[in-house]
């Protein structure tokens, strides 16, 4: 009789809802206990597959009218900037993002503030996140997620002591908890403090918390510098100025990451030559 009941009630749309939501719930449950390990990874291919197949037509349209407006203004040395990161493992990679700054400098050779160097184009694309479209596709071969620590530079990773390399037992991210606890104060000392309370305690529901900070954030236009130091300059040059490290250092750091760089490229060219070799026999 029971089971009739339960029958019947399941053929209702009430009876429906209540098994959809406990679907939903046991799925969320299973997601949680075990992201940290493997739905952290099939949440970052899939919604970044969806994302690079959405926004690809916009995107396409956006590069070609950016390559106008570079021809015609000629604003940008490249449409795209390329930069070396440390990635999980200490893996270096390279990310690409669209042009949105001019190349100026003041009287004495140094690059001017961004805000002085950004073109309207440029503010569009940053504002709307259009930007940073090519970084998705990192995040679906895995060198980045969506969620973890700032990327941080190969260069500023060579100088950074044993202990505060935890940060690179997990992915970087496109959006940082810093979204939530950073701020116009926050220091290099602040982040790597974060770093590790981030590595210590991955869990989907804080992933999710701290993702939906940053998107609120656009949505609503803010323009606050979450990020602080780390946005205004270098680890290198906070070393620097804060006496920890010597130009010599900083410059024998800078030799030693150019020098692996070329090395990394001439191997590559050599597995590519080698491979075109091999198809051809």
């Amino acid at each position: 009789m029971q089971s009739i009941l339960a029958a019947s009630f399941l053929n209702t749309p009430w009876g429906m809802a209540v098994f959809i939501i406990l679907d939903i719930a046991v799925f969320i449950l299973i997601a949680a206990l075990n992201y940290r390990w493997l739905f952290k990874r099939l949440f970052d291919i899939l919604f970044s597959a969806i994302f690079l197949a959405v926004f690809l037509p916009f995107f396409l349209i956006f590069l070609g009218v950016d390559a106008l407006y570079n021809r015609t203004a000629n604003a940008y040395r490249s449409l795209f900037e390329h930069t070396e990161y440390c990635g999980k493992k200490e893996k270096p990679f390279r990310a690409s993002v669209l042009s949105t700054e001019r190349v100026l400098h003041d009287e004495a050779g140094a690059l001017l503030p961004e805000e002085e160097r950004i073109t309207r184009f440029g503010k569009f694309l940053k504002g709307s996140g259009l930007k940073y479209y090519p970084m998705l596709a990192l995040v679906f071969l895995g060198r980045m997620s969506f969620v973890g620590p700032v990327p941080m530079t190969a260069e500023d990773a060579a100088a950074l002591a044993p202990e505060r390399k935890v940060r690179f037992s997990v992915r970087p991210g496109l959006v940082s908890s810093l979204s939530r606890y950073g701020g116009e104060k926050l220091t290099y000392a602040d982040m790597f403090e974060e770093d590790e309370e981030y590595v210590r305690h991955i869990n989907l529901f804080r992933d999710l918390a701290f993702f939906m900070t940053r998107l609120a954030q656009k949505v609503r236009g803010e323009k606050s510098n979450n990020l602080g130091e780390v946005a205004k300059r270098s680890y290198i040059e906070a070393c620097l100025a804060e006496g920890t490290l010597t130009e010599e250092e900083a410059e024998a750091i800078r030799r030693d990451v150019a020098e692996r760089a070329v090395r990394r490229s001439s191997a590559a060219e050599e597995k590519k030559r080698f491979q075109e070799r091999d198809m051809l026999r």
